[in-house]
């Protein structure tokens, strides 16, 4: 009940949903697009860069990779990164999950796709599209 992929998914769109709510309250406005601009970057880095090489390691690669630089930005008390971060951290662990944290997942996305939209394919990290 505790413990588990379902307990899992219920702590990660909870958290995912209370991330993306508090974005929209005032106080966050001037980093919101910020925040979605990192956290597109943040993802598609962490893709890259430790996913597609390894599919065995990746995760975990790219989430102590993660995990890392988010205790740096807390130290630094630089609220902008700690949330993308954290946001990004609540994407690998929900796709890590699988199905049961799609709740997760689909909040981060819709979040992404309505404060930095990618304005042509080549714009992000990863390499484009064989359209």
């Amino acid at each position: 009940m505790f413990n588990g992929p379902e307990a899992e998914a219920r702590r990660l769109n909870r958290d995912a949903a209370y991330i993306v709510h508090a974005l929209s309250e005032e106080h966050y406005g001037p980093i919101r697009a910020e925040v979605a601009g990192d956290l597109r970057k943040d993802i598609d880095y962490m893709f890259e860069t430790f996913i597609h090489k390894d599919e065995v390691y990746g995760y975990k690669r790219a989430l102590d990779h993660m995990s890392r630089m988010h205790n740096e930005a807390r130290k630094r008390r630089d609220q902008r990164v700690l949330t993308s971060l954290t946001l990004a951290i609540i994407y690998m662990r929900a796709g890590k999950v699988g199905d049961l944290a799609k709740p997760a997942i689909d909040a981060i996305e819709g979040y992404i796709d309505e404060w930095a939209p990618v304005a042509d394919e080549n714009s992000g990290v990863m390499p484009p599209s064989a359209d």
